[in-house]
């Protein structure tokens, strides 16, 4: 089992943070939420490798730094063409598995990433793990890592699920607290900074004030 997370380049990263936080602000936020990422997948030991999908410059530092790979990606055409060139890396390695999840989900602990890993024993089917709303896809276990199109966007739960189903294929849904929350919105800013902090988003967040800033646009 491989973790695979995609990254986008972060000039393009969380346009709908852009009425409360910089355009450069929102590229320390995307880097700080990889970092925390990364470091809840490696200290899971749950994965037998991690990769991180991406052609951002930027992002090379911390991949360095947290010891993983990195698979430069051929073009910034978004979340489901750097998960299905990552599969393909994969299969083309005879890895028969992949736990899919985006790098905003800053909260997500290594626990869970055990605990969904663990619970996946099948040798073809998929887990899923939804956003808290139910609407997005914040991880995505399939084994082997092509089995479905990936229909990452919006209702990509509703869609996967359906993709499942379809395929006549074993579907588990499982929820998490920490891997649900992705930082999209300013209300997403708001959800995190009233949680215990713990990670260097949250520390970020704090250090430009987010609080001041959330309370004034509200």
């Amino acid at each position: 089992m491989w973790a695979v997370i995609p990254f986008k380049q972060i000039q393009q990263a969380k346009q709908r943070l852009a009425p409360i936080l910089s355009s450069e602000e929102r590229k320390f936020l995307s880097l700080n939420m990889l970092e925390d990422v990364l470091e809840a997948a490696t200290a899971s030991e749950v994965f037998d490798g991690v990769l991180v999908a991406t052609n951002c410059e930027e992002a090379a530092p911390i991949i360095r730094r947290k010891g993983v790979l990195h698979l430069q990606t051929s073009e910034e055409l978004g979340l489901n063409h750097a998960a299905g060139e990552a599969s393909n890396w994969l299969l083309n390695k005879h890895i028969g598995a992949m736990c899919l999840f985006p790098a905003d989900i800053p909260l997500a602990k290594a626990s869970e990433f055990r605990y969904i890993v663990c619970g996946h024993s099948v040798h073809l089917g998929m887990t899923i793990v939804p956003s808290l709303d139910k609407g997005g896809t914040n991880c995505l276990v399939l084994s082997p890592p092509n089995l479905l199109p990936f229909c990452f966007g919006a209702d990509s739960y509703a869609k996967h699920l359906k993709q499942g189903l379809k395929l006549n294929l074993s579907c588990r849904t499982k929820f998490s607290d920490g891997i649900g929350l992705d930082i999209d919105t300013p209300n997403d800013l708001r959800a995190i900074s009233m949680r215990p902090k713990q990670t260097l988003t949250q520390n970020y967040l704090e250090k430009i004030e987010i609080h001041s800033r959330l309370n004034q646009l509200f």
